[in-house]
């Protein structure tokens, strides 16, 4: 009886006529769907080309901002040198003298700050975006979803670029945390220095999670108040856990933030994700409809 029925289903399964890869794919006995490891790969090596294409295509005029980029370096250490006279030693020795229920509640909300999970889903976003754009139909829904890839591959590209900032920085500047204060003071820095302990300056959940803001906001500017609401509690919960100094949680903002623009700068002259007018600082998110338009001048031409 089995024999039967599996032969009856293969029969019904050879009766499907083969369908070329991505508009007519093939069927299981449900009707739905098939992609097959092959095909997986095959989708791939089709991105990778996609994208190599892209990083080589001549870029887009863009005005230096090496003059601006010195320009907010020297305002970010004029404003946090102030902050850390201010108040460095008074926080991290207030900090001291928290509620521990208070300081457990911080400790939830500083995990938000961690990269793993926001690395996860960036490349769960690029992984389902190549994904659906090897199986929907029309050009439409296969440009939606590949939009859906590249700012997902920006994402990602901004928590690394940040990431690996901060961490370069942090092991440069060598500041002893804030638990050391009694020990070594407010300022002590060991630069060039590979310890957990001294690499205080800046702080490296709040560069992530400013970075993850800006890059955001500038996907979705509307919706840039929201993520600061997010992004403040999780700076906020690394003064009160006692990890860093005010002027390092300033800090790590301010290269979160930086990392996001300049990572969408590079994607924009490539017209990955982004777009960026001539003379412009800001990049602009890429929409379907600026996507369409270039496609029908490229068609043009």
């Amino acid at each position: 009886m089995r024999a039967s029925i599996r032969a009856s289903a293969l029969a019904d399964r050879a009766a499907i006529p083969q369908r070329p890869f991505r508009e007519n794919r093939g069927r299981n006995l449900s009707g739905r769907a098939v992609f097959t490891w092959a095909e997986g790969a095959s989708a791939a090596r089709r991105a990778w080309r996609d994208l190599a294409a892209h990083w080589r295509r001549p870029l887009a005029p863009a005005a230096p901002l090496w003059p601006l980029w010195i320009a907010l370096a020297v305002l970010t250490a004029s404003v946090l040198i102030p902050i850390g006279l201010a108040l460095d030693e008074k926080t991290a020795r207030a900090a001291l003298r928290l509620d521990p229920d208070f300081i457990h509640v911080f400790g939830a909300i500083s995990q938000i700050g961690k990269s793993h999970w926001l690395f996860a889903l960036s490349l769960l976003a690029v992984a389902v975006g190549l994904f659906r754009r090897e199986i929907v139909l029309g050009p439409r829904r296969r440009a939606a979803w590949g939009l859906v890839a590249s700012r997902g591959l920006y994402f990602f590209a901004v928590m690394a670029f940040s990431g690996i900032a901060a961490q370069v920085v942090k092991h440069v500047v060598g500041r002893a945390r804030p638990y050391l204060i009694d020990l070594d003071g407010p300022f002590h820095f060991d630069f060039f220095s590979l310890k957990a302990v001294e690499a205080s300056f800046p702080s490296g959940h709040t560069t992530t999670v400013f970075a993850a803001l800006a890059a955001l906001t500038l996907l979705w500017p509307r919706l840039g108040p929201a993520f600061l609401i997010v992004a403040l509690p999780v700076a906020a919960s690394r003064i009160v856990l006692g990890a860093h100094y005010v002027s390092d949680v300033a800090g790590g903002a301010c290269l979160g933030l930086a990392s996001a623009l300049a990572v969408a700068r590079i994607f924009a002259r490539r017209r990955i994700a982004f777009t960026l007018a001539p003379g412009a600082i800001v990049p602009r998110p890429r929409s379907l409809k600026s996507i369409g338009k270039s496609q029908n001048l490229t068609d043009r031409r």
